[in-house]
């Protein structure tokens, strides 16, 4: 199985946004297995933001400035390769609804709506270029930036529903953070709940979308 990577990378010049001077400017990556660069892209993950292992001013030797580097990007990417291992031939995008790592002091936190609404137009420009069949939202801030009839309701409820964004499915799942606290590493034999709700929903999400 050929793998075949590129990276669109935040090119942001927002110098009014408070966050710029010390942004991650983390990229939109492509992962394609199907063939070249025509080929569709099947899956678009849209996660929170960078987190510390994308942080270049934690990880000056990233950079690429790839996004879901640590261990909720090894999760997610598990995930991807558990639906390759299933003959499942998905091309995937992964990218992020604010490209810095969203910090309270040393706490990671949701980025502000305000934050979001400064980011969302480089979002908005990859999701363009890469034309995705279906947008996965990962986790609450931003399934509600690209659903905003979801916000105030759980992600338990809501998680494998569809929504509409720019014309493109938006399917809401659990942020792969949160499996990582729940269950550690990536296991296909997890019998987890939520992992195996967050498995199904990708399994039909990516089959939906590639006979689409």
């Amino acid at each position: 199985m050929e793998i075949v990577k590129k990276m669109i990378p935040c090119d942001c010049q927002n110098t009014g946004c408070k966050e710029f001077s010390g942004c991650c400017f983390v990229a939109t990556e492509l992962v394609r297995i199907t063939g070249g660069e025509d080929d569709p892209i099947h899956l678009m993950f849209v996660g929170q933001g960078a987190g510390r292992e994308e942080d270049i001013n934690m990880n000056p030797k990233n950079t690429l400035h790839q996004p879901f580097v640590g261990k909720a990007g090894a999760y997610l990417r598990n995930m991807v390769k558990f639906l390759w291992d299933n003959g499942i031939a998905v091309n995937i995008a992964i990218s992020n609804s604010v490209r810095f790592h969203p910090l309270d002091g040393k706490k990671d936190r949701a980025p502000t709506d305000g934050e979001l609404k400064e980011c969302m137009p480089i979002l908005d420009r990859d999701i363009d270029a890469v034309k995705p069949k279906t947008l996965i939202a990962l986790g609450a801030s931003t399934t509600n930036a690209l659903a905003p009839e979801t916000v105030e309701q759980s992600m338990g409820k809501i998680i494998g529903t569809q929504y509409i964004y720019k014309n493109i499915n938006v399917i809401p799942l659990y942020h792969p953070s949160f499996l990582t606290r729940n269950y550690g590493k990536f296991f296909p034999e997890q019998s987890g709940n939520y992992h195996v709700r967050c498995v199904n929903i990708l399994k039909k999400a990516a089959l939906d979308a590639i006979s689409a």
